[in-house]
């Protein structure tokens, strides 16, 4: 049984990675008490006695504010604590899948949705440190994939972390009775976290490169809200009682556009359904459709 190690293992993917994953491989999902990646000594340490076949590096500070407030530690754990890994990895013979964000085009002037040969462009202190990775990860090893993440969206699962994402947040807006205020102008692929897991494993069997991993969507986020809304079975006036568009951040001129295109990944046999389906789905998955 291959053996995979899972930094970050306690978060929102990788909890679920190893529920879906456990039956087949010997899975060591980490926390960050588990392993501290800020630490060479300790990754070396703790790579050279378990010697996994695969790492994937999902450990990382993704908190906007916080990487502003703390950009010492958000540059530790998001870049040095992954060079640490690949170096690591390499070391030992293992495999590393790294995993990016969409947030390296936050700053692009360009018009989406972005292949992986764009020019990654970030604006933020996260974006930042991914693409700092992905441009150093090169001189250190070649067996590695990166993935870079649309939103990932969920619902509560037993044994797994839970996460704030548009699925679970408009539900529990809805239950709370507490309006949502949001851009029609902010665009983004939105990923169901079982899709994300699956293709995830079919990953070690492909050639090792780039992928942008998720689910396309050509709607603003206004429109993905309401139509979770509308699939729960709200009536108009409810939805609109709750569902405020507020368009003075991300607008017609000035719009938020992170879409991936994911065609590089289809070819390659992952496939991820468009962000609608995949909301439906997930709410049949759950019974909470039919």
């Amino acid at each position: 049984m291959k053996k995979i190690v899972i930094t970050g293992g306690s978060g929102f993917v990788g909890s679920r990675f190893k529920q879906m994953w456990k039956s087949k491989y010997d899975i060591l999902a980490l926390s960050s008490k588990d392993l501290d990646v800020t630490s060479q000594e300790a990754i070396d340490i703790f790579m050279d006695q378990e010697k996994p076949d695969y790492v994937i590096h999902a450990a990382g500070l993704a908190n906007q504010q916080f990487c502003i407030d703390h950009p010492e530690k958000a540059y530790a754990v998001n870049v040095s604590g992954a060079l640490y890994m690949a170096k690591a990895c390499k070391r030992v013979g293992a495999k590393m899948i790294f995993t990016s964000t969409e947030q390296l085009f936050n700053g692009s002037s360009e018009p989406g949705p972005y292949t992986e040969e764009s020019t990654p462009v970030p604006d933020t202190v996260y974006g930042k440190n991914k693409w700092e990775v992905e441009q150093k990860l090169p001189a250190i090893f070649s067996d590695y994939w990166i993935v870079r993440f649309t939103w990932i969206f969920g619902l509560p699962e037993k044994d797994c972390a839970a996460g704030s994402n548009i699925l679970w947040d408009t539900i529990q807006s809805i239950l709370k009775n507490k309006p949502i205020t949001t851009s029609e102008y902010e665009f983004r692929g939105m990923t169901d976290v079982d899709e994300i897991c699956v293709n995830l494993e079919k990953l070690f069997s492909l050639p090792y490169g780039t992928y942008h991993f998720g689910s396309t969507n050509n709607n603003g986020r206004y429109e993905i809200v309401r139509f979770i809304m509308e699939k729960l079975g709200l009536a108009e006036n409810r939805i609109q009682e709750l569902l405020i568009a507020d368009n003075s951040k991300f607008n017609a001129e000035n719009p938020r556009e992170l879409r991936l295109d994911n065609t590089k990944a289809a070819e390659a046999g992952l496939t991820f359904l468009d962000t609608k389906d995949g909301i439906e789905n997930c709410l049949r998955r759950f019974s909470i459709i039919k």
